[in-house]
């Protein structure tokens, strides 16, 4: 099994990257973390591009298919996703790459908010996607697959 993982933060030091960085450092060598460093190369989404796409959003979805999962690290601005992360999104949702793939997400602002909220009712597990466990430990689950995972 090998994951992919998508930092939001275009950053030379962000603090997401940081975060999928040691992720990838202390995953099992039987499932390798691969972080796709290539975010800022895409240009803006044109749905007019759809039919011959340019070659950083043909490298962005191969690596998304090569993948058995998602990693996802991204930081929240005005209340949502940085433009960036939104443009790599864009270019995913015109192919079947990303349909019905396992995926973890957070961030370091995700990890605070969801300390804060704790017991609230605020962090509640999606049915049928993540399961939380104490200590920050899960498992992706997907049919009558699932897999370990790092809740940020």
């Amino acid at each position: 099994m090998q994951l992919l993982a998508l930092s939001g933060s275009l950053r030379a030091a962000s603090s997401n990257t940081a975060l999928l960085r040691a992720a990838a450092g202390l995953a099992p060598a039987a499932v390798p973390i691969i972080l796709y460093d290539r975010l800022g190369e895409l240009p803006h989404f044109s749905p007019d591009l759809q039919d011959d796409l340019p070659p950083a959003a043909v490298s962005l979805r191969a690596a998304v298919a090569r993948a058995d999962g998602l990693l996802i690290s991204c930081p929240e601005y005005a209340h949502g996703v940085p433009g960036s992360f939104k443009n790599a999104l864009d270019w995913l949702v015109g192919g079947p790459e990303f349909l019905n793939k396992p995926d973890q997400r957070g961030g370091i602002a995700h990890a605070a908010t969801a300390e804060r909220n704790r017991g609230r009712g605020a962090d509640r597990e999606r049915p049928g996607r993540v399961r939380r466990h104490p200590g920050g430990a899960g498992q992706i689950h997907r049919g009558n697959r699932s897999w370990p995972a790092m809740i940020a």
